[in-house]
């Protein structure tokens, strides 16, 4: 599975199934289809979130499968307090970090951000290593920031949830995802001079 990053004109709206409430009311009941549907559509963003995490896209796979057989377990006590997907990375979240618990270690970032004009189909060889390099800075900046501070950078700005939303996925509040994302900016920014 290639990583799939979401940038841009995303909206809540747009990211969430239109039955995804039917769909989870006959997941809960056994329905595989209707699961298969809710893992079809949120796989790409549930694979980020552990990549990012864990940095390594073969582990990666094997703790997108045993999320979603998580989730497909714990569906029946699934409250609706929360949507679906914020529950999800949550599962997803808690499952990262008992896996760097039992393994003790953490693995190279990828690319993180890319810019409108890296998105051409053709580049110049100029753009590619320029871009390369960038996300290379951006990359070892990124692992160096305290875990805590690396998640809010990811969830805010590679998977673009609101500050309520993150606040919800790591049980904390508002002001201190706030506070988390001020400083881990300030540690990316006198990292990356």
């Amino acid at each position: 599975m290639s990583l799939r990053i979401v940038t841009g004109n995303a909206s809540s709206a747009a990211r969430t199934l239109p039955n995804e409430t039917d769909l989870i009311a006959a997941a809960r009941e056994g329905d595989t289809n209707a699961f298969q549907q809710l893992y079809e559509h949120y796989r790409d963003r549930i694979f980020n979130l552990i990549y990012y995490s864990l940095r390594e896209s073969q582990q990666a796979e094997d703790i997108l499968q045993t999320v979603f057989l998580k989730v497909f377990q714990a569906l029946p006590f699934f409250r609706a307090e929360s949507s679906f997907l914020t529950w999800v990375y949550r599962v997803t979240l808690n499952e990262c970090k008992n896996v760097k618990i039992r393994r003790r270690f953490w693995v190279p970032l990828s690319e993180i951000f890319d810019r409108p004009e890296e998105r051409d189909p053709r580049p110049s060889s100029e753009m590619i290593h320029s871009s390369a390099v960038r996300a290379q800075a951006l990359q070892e900046a990124l692992m160096k920031l305290k875990p805590k501070h690396r998640e809010v950078v990811v969830l805010k700005y590679l998977e673009e949830l609101s500050y309520e939303e993150i606040a919800v996925i790591l049980g904390v509040s508002t002001g201190t995802i706030a506070s988390r994302l001020h400083r881990a900016m300030e540690n990316l920014s006198s990292l990356l001079r």
